[in-house]
């Protein structure tokens, strides 16, 4: 993509208590994303994109991974992830960059950590171009 820019750029952090800063975010199907995942807590995080209403199960999944979870960043083998950053250090940074969903609608986002997915999430909503 020129200069790395994409269609869209987001910024996203993290607040106390497992929390991200945003809860929601829009784009259009189809559009390049840029992404940039903050991390200013004090302890690891990422962000994984999954299908619509796959993020408990995905976050579910995470947990069994046992011993090989941090070399895959927490983030299981599954269809249902779409796109995921790395597990980022408390204050440190990830850009990842993404083609939205080409169909419309409410895209679970979650840390996948061992124990931060049930509050750790928030929906990427796609609308119709």
């Amino acid at each position: 993509w020129p200069n790395n820019e994409g269609d869209q750029a987001f910024l996203l952090g993290t607040q106390p208590g497992l929390k991200f800063d945003q809860t929601l975010l829009t784009t259009k199907a189809g559009t390049r994303i840029r992404l940039i995942f903050r991390n200013s807590d004090d302890m690891l995080h990422n962000f994984v994109l999954c299908a619509p209403g796959k993020g408990q199960d995905v976050g579910a999944a995470a947990l069994t991974l046992g011993v090989e979870g941090t070399a895959k960043n927490y983030v299981p083998d599954s269809p249902d992830v779409l796109f995921h950053t790395a597990l980022v250090q408390p204050e440190t940074s990830d850009t990842i960059y993404f083609v939205a969903p080409t169909t419309p609608g409410d895209y679970d986002f979650i840390c996948s950590f061992p124990g931060h997915s049930a509050l750790m999430k928030g929906i990427l909503r796609v609308e119709a171009k």
